[in-house]
């Protein structure tokens, strides 16, 4: 590795970093496909100035990735950006160079929740660890019926993607621990020096793509990911800052959400309560080996990272959400903490939360609204002395999951962004995702809500919070929405049942989706449309995966977007030029066409089978990503 020179000492790892708190940031994550992430992220480079946002976060490259200086290309990166050739690599560099030259950072993030979950053992020990009344226990039921029937066969009965993702064991991934590398040897001797609980034990037998046989009931499984990077021999988060250079990007961003892993390797009584250390070693090896990197190949690059919402709290851990693990990293690691924070920031996930009391998902006694609960969050980061930034969710949150329960969802809606704006505002902030739809005509939509951020943060009079999030091809986002009032429960149409009830003083302004040229038959709320269909909305093309009536695409499941309509059947990026599959058509073995979102390859001759459901179709890569941030609570 090419740290003969500059390879600094333990003591003095984090030089490069500023003494001050960083400059407020209004920050957005983009998620990157083959289907449209060009196009959106053309929309956004040629709008730069003038975009209520600046700073980028390019979602999401895989933890495991391999990038050799020079080369040129993202085919081992996982971004998922291109499918050939460099995999986008010259595309995405001009349009960073273009973004950044419009007053945007660009930073590349790297995990989130697909490329950080660990489908057995999330299933396992996280959902299913704790007895049969928790709140994601009812995937367990629903999809397997008990913990013991969930094998791969069933993903482990779908806790990490549900059913109607598709999802293959090659979608996830795990953080790896590249014991090789001379770099994470030094990171990982500095933690050990300084651990403040138990003592340290690593893992780097569990190798991505590689048989793991857990210890505690002899379950042989194949872990998540990729393992070229240990068949080449290399560091993927030096291989991370190398590529970061090439690019000529302003910071990476490490969004470590591997839930699995606290629950895994807690420790304490049979009944709780646990801790969680070695959670906190393994994150503190991974951010001191990046930083050491950042030191010595490109002492310019920021560095930022994702945080749970719980994580600043010091109190009782009971299992799930990552709970004191910035505390403990702060408490024993504080040169790590302050580095980061005064860096790129330390971005609290402070969104897919619950008021529902059956959980104790209420953090305290009268803690339950969104606002309630997202200072709550913030105030036990602040009273630790941890600087932070406060995270949005635009549209209907990831969790409790809307078709199971609606009612227990905290939407981000006018009154409550006001409420945390007003107390926290001017210390900027970020959102999770920019092309994301409102969902509701109370949920604010993403313009609205980075202009609301941007405003607070950098000044109301400052030119480019007053600009929206331009959509591929020009427009704006189909929904405007400026709501106020007090959430009981916003007007919700999730899947194939729509929940009603009284929000009240609520005031909204909806535009009219912009129509755009498509050849499927536009998409009306009053037809029926069974699995399979296609209807163009907005000027995108979606499938529906099961039966559906007035689901409005954009809102998410059932419906699949397969990108800008451009008058074929086969869509662009990794569909491009594939014909959907139809019921009465004869295929060959080798046949290929797209269903539900993916890929499929006929073995043999075939009609009127189902890809998905008849052997005789192979699944392959999914058209679009289907990536997203959950949080276990």
């Amino acid at each position: 590795m090419h740290l003969s020179t500059i390879l600094l000492s333990v003591a003095s790892a984090v030089l490069y970093v500023c003494t001050t708190e960083a400059a407020p940031v209004v920050g957005g994550y983009l998620l990157l496909n083959p289907t449209n992430g060009a196009a959106k992220l053309q929309a956004l480079a040629q709008n730069a100035a003038n975009i209520p946002i600046n700073r980028l976060y390019l979602a999401f490259a895989r933890p495991g990735m391999v990038y050799v200086p020079g080369s040129n290309t993202l085919q081992h990166v996982g971004l998922g950006y291109g499918t050939s050739g460099d995999y986008g690599y010259a595309d995405l560099k001009t349009k960073v160079t273009a973004l950044q030259a419009g007053g945007v950072e660009v930073f590349l993030s790297v995990g989130g929740w697909n490329y950080g979950c660990f489908p057995y053992l999330y299933t396992y020990y996280s959902v299913g660890g704790y007895g049969t009344s928790t709140p994601n226990y009812y995937k367990i039921q629903q999809n397997g019926g008990s913990l013991a029937a969930c094998t791969q066969a069933n993903m482990w009965c779908y806790t990490c993607e549900p059913q109607s993702e598709n999802t293959v064991l090659a979608d996830f991934d795990i953080f790896p621990e590249p014991s090789s590398s001379a770099t994470w040897k030094t990171a990982q001797q500095y933690i050990v020096s300084k651990a403040g609980g138990d003592a340290p034990v690593f893992h780097p037998e569990m190798v991505p793509g590689a048989s793991w046989t857990d210890p505690k009931n002899n379950m042989v499984n194949t872990v998540p990911g990729d393992g070229y990077y240990a068949s080449v021999n290399r560091d993927p988060y030096q291989d991370l800052v190398y590529l970061a250079k090439d690019l000529g990007l302003a910071g990476v961003d490490i969004d470590y959400e591997e839930m699995w892993h606290a629950d895994y390797y807690k420790n304490g009584p049979a009944t709780g309560p646990w801790t969680s250390h070695q959670t906190v070693y393994k994150y503190a090896t991974i951010m001191k080996d990046v930083m050491l990197n950042i030191a010595s190949i490109q002492p310019s690059l920021k560095i930022s990272t994702a945080a749970s919402a719980a994580g600043g709290l010091s109190t009782n851990w009971w299992g799930g959400n990552l709970k004191n693990i910035w505390y403990n990293l702060n408490k024993w690691y504080p040169d790590i903490y302050t580095g980061i924070a005064n860096s790129g920031g330390v971005n609290i996930m402070t969104y897919d939360l619950s008021d529902n009391t059956q959980y104790s998902e209420c953090p305290d006694v009268g803690v339950c609204s969104l606002s309630q609960q997202v200072l709550y969050y913030m105030n036990s980061y602040a009273a630790n002395g941890m600087s932070a930034l406060v995270g949005y969710e635009i549209g209907i949150p990831a969790y409790p999951d809307f078709t199971h329960d609606p009612t227990h969802q905290l939407p981000l809606i006018q009154s409550e962004m006001t409420t945390i704006l007003a107390s926290i505002g001017t210390k900027g902030g970020f959102f999770w995702e920019l092309y994301k739809a409102a969902g509701s005509t109370s949920n604010l939509d993403v313009s609205t809500a980075a202009q609301q951020i941007c405003k607070a943060a950098l000044g109301a009079s400052t030119a480019r919070c007053a600009g929206v999030i331009p959509q591929p091809g020009g427009g704006t986002n189909p929904t405007s929405t400026v709501a106020t009032g007090t959430k009981t429960q916003a007007s919700t149409t999730v899947a194939t049942k729509t929940t009603t009830t009284t929000t009240k003083t609520t005031t909204t302004v909806v535009s009219s989706p912009t129509s755009g040229t498509c050849s499927a038959t536009p998409w009306d709320a009053t037809s029926v449309y069974l699995g399979g269909a296609v209807v163009s909305y907005n000027g995108h093309q979606y499938t529906a995966a099961w039966w559906s009536q007035n689901n409005l695409p954009t809102a998410g499941a059932p419906w699949t977007d397969n990108g800008v309509c451009g008058g074929g059947g086969g869509g662009t990026g990794t569909c491009a030029g594939i014909n959907a599959w139809l019921t009465g058509t004869a295929y060959n073995g080798g046949s290929k066409v797209t269903y539900n979102g993916f890929i499929y390859t006929a073995q043999w001759w075939t009609q009127g089978e189902t890809p998905g459901s008849a052997a005789v179709w192979t699944q392959g890569a999914a058209c679009t990503a289907s990536l997203r941030r959950r949080l276990y609570q």
